[in-house]
């Protein structure tokens, strides 16, 4: 899988109608995600990478989030929120090229920078490990949230099919 930047107006717009869809822009510094996670019809679907809180040193990976955690060491780097993975059109979507990372964020020097493409590069490779997990669990997910919409997993979830018409009518594709 590969790191991409999900459009900030597409974001904005999908916040209007899923308060579940993770907001990317942090001052600045933009989200990532990673993708594609799964694949519905024409829909492709990315979810955000979040940094690792204390309190999921504590949670175990489920159907719907899992911890990049490096099996060596046990150091927790990030996690992957799959109940916020969102369809994205194509033309509102861009795969990082880590010589390109200036474009998408700022850094205090070239040390914070490569520290960064480090940190990046790592939690790839644990996502690579995975990826096929991943993707089993991204499926399973979306269809136990579309074939029991009420479910308390739901509930954690985006609105999967909601966010497809969205996605379907945004103004810009």
């Amino acid at each position: 899988m590969d790191w991409y930047v999900v459009d900030k107006k597409y974001i904005n717009y999908l916040t209007q109608f899923d308060s579940r869809v993770g907001y990317v822009e942090y001052g600045d510094r933009l989200k990532l995600h990673i993708g594609i996670l799964l694949t519905i019809g024409t829909f492709h679907y990315y979810v955000p990478i979040s940094s690792a809180k204390p309190k999921h040193q504590k949670m175990s990976n489920s159907l719907d989030f899992h911890k990049l955690q490096d099996v060596s060491n046990g150091y927790l780097y990030a996690v992957l929120n799959i109940n916020n993975m969102i369809p994205v059109p194509d033309n509102c979507v861009t795969q990082l090229k880590y010589n390109q990372v200036d474009n998408f964020r700022s850094f205090k020097g070239e040390k914070e920078k490569t520290d960064y493409i480090y940190l990046l590069q790592k939690e790839k490779s644990l996502i690579d490990t995975v990826q096929d997990t991943l993707q089993s669990k991204a499926l399973k997910l979306y269809q136990k949230c579309i074939a029991k919409p009420d479910s308390s997993l739901a509930s954690r979830c985006c609105d999967f099919k909601m966010l497809e018409a969205k996605c379907t009518s945004y103004p810009d594709t």
